[in-house]
């Protein structure tokens, strides 16, 4: 029996005995734990910090690669150029390639997650560098029906999982995954659809050892823009599956009280945070946490090391070296998480990838390693401009 399920069976018996009146010798504390409204939050740690995981990416492919770089870069090259450039604090990008959305590439080239050793050689470095695991963007197909085969994102997620799990048994490790279930822009999206997704993800993977974590005995999701959806999807999707999943949120402090009490904890995916140009910026990631504890919900907090959207029109949080990571590190550590959720892997659109680049070399993943051990970072390798 689930524990959701036993504590409603738990609030039937205690108002049964109740009825009863008074019985002499009875001791009711049992009924009193078993009423309680909700989990008590869940707090993983590695090596006495709290669990990093962070936001990685299923989408690149050979046609992705082609649509974000555009049709007049040189893909045949035997040495793939840098698409782009940046000023020296990750701003005012500028594209080589007409129609490029993106100015930096990964170290390893074009990788393509189609492929097993693409997912091994991320786990593995994620999983030296320190970090818990990846949390998985992921969309299914809507349906009951669907398999590992029925779309490119089924089965790359299949593909990851089983990497996991090998990679795990052959080091000894105990590498996870978290699922990002993400909207894709469709907020609008019927309850159904998304049940039927989460359905599948838990019924295949509920009890995979991949999706262990320290928070929970079910697989551990967070709902992407969450607040963005209608309260009424909101509820429908959770009564639905939360007693399978560890169900997470992606709330702010104006939307948690409306929409909280159908999650069992939350983050925010704040990929703008800007500490330098926002003073509220810090407040109001400790008003959130402040509510999500004291709904007695778990709190993961967000962390960036810039962002920059301004080839598709959009903002910049400047890098500013490793100074933007360490400040947002420490100014959303003031909260005390129950773990990170960092922003991310690999999304190299926004610029907020962490993964070694021809740009930057190792140097955020260096200095993400180094705040999750409480070591100084060495002096970083020279970055490409």
């Amino acid at each position: 029996m689930t524990p959701r399920r036993w504590i409603a069976a738990a609030t039937a018996a205690a108002a049964i005995v109740a009825g009863l009146g008074t019985v002499v010798g009875l001791n009711l504390h049992w009924l009193h734990l078993a009423v309680s409204p909700s989990k008590s939050p869940g707090h993983a740690r590695t090596d006495g910090h709290p669990a990093v995981y962070v936001h990685y990416y299923m989408w690149w492919t050979s046609q992705h690669w082609r649509d974000k770089l555009g049709p007049d870069y040189p893909f045949g090259s035997p040495s793939l150029p840098v698409p782009g450039r940046l000023d020296s604090d990750g701003c005012n990008p500028t594209g080589f390639y007409p129609g490029t959305q993106i100015v930096d590439l990964p170290s390893e080239g074009l990788y393509d997650q189609s492929q097993a050793t693409t997912f091994e050689h991320h786990v593995d470095l994620a999983s030296r560098a320190g970090l818990k695991g990846f949390l998985v963007s992921w969309q299914g197909t809507g349906t009951s029906t669907q398999g590992p085969e029925s779309s490119g994102y089924n089965s790359r997620l299949d593909l990851l999982v089983t990497t996991v799990d090998a990679y795990n048994a052959s080091n000894g490790t105990a590498f996870g995954l978290g699922l990002a279930f993400a909207a894709f822009g469709n907020y609008n999206r019927p309850a159904h659809q998304i049940t039927a997704d989460l359905t599948y993800f838990y019924k295949r993977y509920g009890a995979d050892p991949a999706f262990r974590n320290g928070y929970d005995s079910e697989p551990m999701v967070m709902w992407l823009d969450s607040r963005k959806y209608s309260r009424s999807t909101i509820e429908v999707v959770s009564r639905a599956v939360q007693p399978h999943v560890y169900l997470l949120g992606d709330e702010t402090a104006k939307s948690w009280p409306n929409d909280g009490q159908f999650f069992d904890g939350t983050s925010y995916y704040w990929s703008t945070e800007n500490p330098w140009r926002n003073p509220a910026a810090g407040t109001a990631i400790a008003q959130l946490a402040d509510m999500v504890r004291n709904d007695g919900k778990t709190w993961f907090a967000p962390f960036i090391a810039g962002y920059n959207k301004q080839l598709l029109g959009g903002s910049c949080v400047p890098r500013n070296g490793t100074e933007t990571l360490t400040r947002i590190w420490e100014l959303n550590g003031g909260t005390h998480p129950d773990g990170w959720f960092g922003i991310s892997w690999n999304e190299l659109v926004e610029n907020t990838y962490l993964e070694p680049s021809r740009r930057y070399g190792s140097r955020y993943l260096d200095a993400l390693s180094a705040l999750i051990r409480g070591t100084e970072l060495a002096t970083p390798s020279t970055t490409t401009p």
